[in-house]
């Protein structure tokens, strides 16, 4: 299947005809993936010859109170600031129920500008 290039979007109405079609095509790429994935979860990994399709491992640690306490003391112990490599992430400060203003007080608001679609 091969998709035509757009030549640019000149009004409204063919923006929201490409919308539309970019919502129809993720929704075909979504059951694709579900499709190979069955296949892959019974038959193994799939190589096209520039990809292999396959499930890979993705690690991540969490630790306890006590756990990131023996953490960063191990990293002082190495001559590492701790601080620089231990983040609080954005969903702890808003489960704090701190406003911007506060938080502006501490740190500097880094914000990502994303496209992408959100139901309504």
């Amino acid at each position: 299947m091969v998709l035509a290039k757009s030549e640019g979007i000149e009004n409204l109405g063919q923006a929201i005809k490409l919308g539309k079609e970019i919502e129809r095509v993720e929704s075909a790429l979504k059951g694709m993936k579900a499709e190979l994935k069955a296949f892959v979860d019974v038959n193994g990994p799939v190589d096209t010859g520039d990809v292999i399709w396959d499930y890979f491992i993705s690690a991540s640690w969490q630790f306890d109170e006590k756990g990131m306490k023996e953490l960063a003391q191990n990293m002082v112990l190495e001559g590492v600031n701790p601080w620089k490599m231990l983040n609080i992430t954005a969903s702890n400060l808003k489960n704090m129920g701190w406003d911007d203003a506060v938080i502006a007080k501490m740190g500097e608001k880094k914000e990502t500008r994303r496209f992408a679609s959100r139901k309504k």
